[in-house]
């Protein structure tokens, strides 16, 4: 690809002289989908599940992410955009190709099956100067495997025959189209200098910001793993110094405050539990790459794992102030990790349940955003309507820092549940201040 041809790229792609192929039209693939769709792309939209492909073509858009709606209609009545499950034709009949399918755990390993499907599909497509971006959050070194895989199996060569970008997907729930388009700088880094400026010039299209340029492939993929890392063990951190303090009889939120007074002091919030595909999953692609390389690194793995111990250490301590009581019920507030999206992946929401039925109590849950979830186990009710399952409640668990939850009051919790629950604060969110009859405990105090 010379000069000229990477000048006019964005102008290419916005005419759609150049089409996009996006693998994996989840929550990461929906955002980056919308974004491209947004600035005028034409876009091939890759899922190997059906039912997701046919809901896209026939506008029938059921992911919540705000703008990813519109923008989808939009590329559909438009003709710009078209779903389709074959990987090997979207291949063929793209210049661009888009990564975002999700890695995830298998025995605390990175499982990487989708991913390396992705690029197997796009191996039976891949023609000259074809462009390969990959966003997932990966080992540090996939990149490189990839381009040696792709390589080997096509004899064309990087840099001269085809130009692979990493570019970290940085988004949340709840924001993702505008995380990509205004509020962070894309992390941009390339098998070479000609994939580099490629991207540079791709991410004008579609990035208000200016993109940090990272100086290899390797130096990206740690980057992203260690954004999520440091929340980690400064969650882990807070958490230690919150069951502290709740031991020696002193508020650890007393404590944050007055530390985090001073500038160089950022004490997190500690809670009920860590949840979201990311935060959870990075510590240990990390480590991953340590241990391959025998390199000792012991401390992110501590701080997962004291976030793991959370749910279980919270209903213990549930149960060590409620005694041993029989035919309880126990009413948890929050299906998803984070407050006010509906996202359920990985949430601690599930390790409480279990930590609950062990104890012989019986659960219910609600969210605001969800009705059927079937990950819960059956004998668990889940409702989007708080008055149906808060009758007859023993112990309320504020498990997501829900809006909603933050309103509830005393008065409502008496009436509802006719009953005087105690109430387990997992995120902190209600004021002490204004329970006077019911007790109320929250990590910390």
């Amino acid at each position: 690809m010379n000069q000229k041809q990477i000048h006019e790229l964005p102008r290419n792609i916005k005419l759609g002289n150049k089409k996009l192929a996006i693998y994996g039209i989840g929550f990461v693939g929906t955002a980056i989908a919308s974004t491209w769709l947004r600035a005028g792309a034409s876009i091939i939209a890759v899922d190997k599940k059906n039912k997701l492909v046919n809901s896209i073509n026939n506008k029938k858009i059921l992911n919540p992410e705000p703008k990813a709606k519109e923008a989808f209609v939009d590329g559909i009545n438009s003709k710009r955009l078209v779903a389709t499950s074959n990987g090997k034709w979207a291949s063929k009949n793209s210049d661009i190709k888009i990564i975002a399918v999700p890695v995830g755990l298998d025995k605390r390993s990175a499982d990487l099956k989708f991913l390396y499907a992705a690029v197997n599909d796009i191996i039976m497509g891949l023609k000259k100067d074809d462009i390969i971006i990959i966003t997932p959050t990966v080992p540090i070194g996939t990149s490189i495997k990839i381009i040696k895989l792709i390589e080997n199996k096509t004899k064309l060569k990087v840099e001269r025959d085809f130009f692979l970008i990493y570019n970290p997907e940085r988004i949340s729930a709840g924001q993702a189209v505008s995380d990509i388009e205004n509020n962070y700088p894309p992390i941009l880094s390339g098998s070479g200098k000609t994939s580099i400026k490629i991207a540079k010039k791709m991410f004008e299209v579609i990035s208000s910001k200016k993109p940090i340029i990272m100086s290899s492939t390797d130096a990206a993929e740690a980057e992203k793993l260690v954004e999520g890392l440091y929340r980690d063990v400064n969650i882990a951190l807070a958490n230690e110094l919150a069951i502290f303090c709740e031991n020696i009889g002193i508020d650890y939120w007393e404590v944050k405050e007055a530390a985090n007074s001073q500038p160089f002091s950022h004490l997190h919030k500690p809670g009920i539990g860590v949840g979201g595909y990311c935060i959870p999953v990075y510590p240990w692609l990390l480590t991953q790459t340590a241990i391959d390389k025998g390199i000792n690194m012991n401390f992110p793995l501590l701080g997962r794992y004291t976030n793991e111990k959370m749910p279980k250490y919270s209903i213990n301590r549930i149960m060590s102030i409620i005694g041993n009581k029989r035919k309880l019920t126990a009413l948890i507030l929050g299906l998803s990790f984070r407050g006010n999206v509906a996202d359920n992946r990985i949430s601690p929401t599930y390790d409480i349940v279990n930590e609950l039925i062990k104890n012989k109590i019986k659960v219910k849950v609600h969210d605001p955003f969800f009705n059927y979830d079937p990950i819960l186990p059956k004998e668990v009710k889940l409702s989007d309507e708080l008055d149906k399952v808060i009758s007859g409640t023993d112990i309320i668990i504020i498990a997501t820092d829900h809006d909603e939850y933050k309103e509830i009051n005393e008065d409502y919790i008496i009436k509802k549940s006719r009953k005087k629950p105690m109430i387990f604060d997992g995120r902190n969110i209600l004021n002490k201040d204004n329970f006077k009859i019911l007790k109320l405990v929250t990590i910390g105090k």
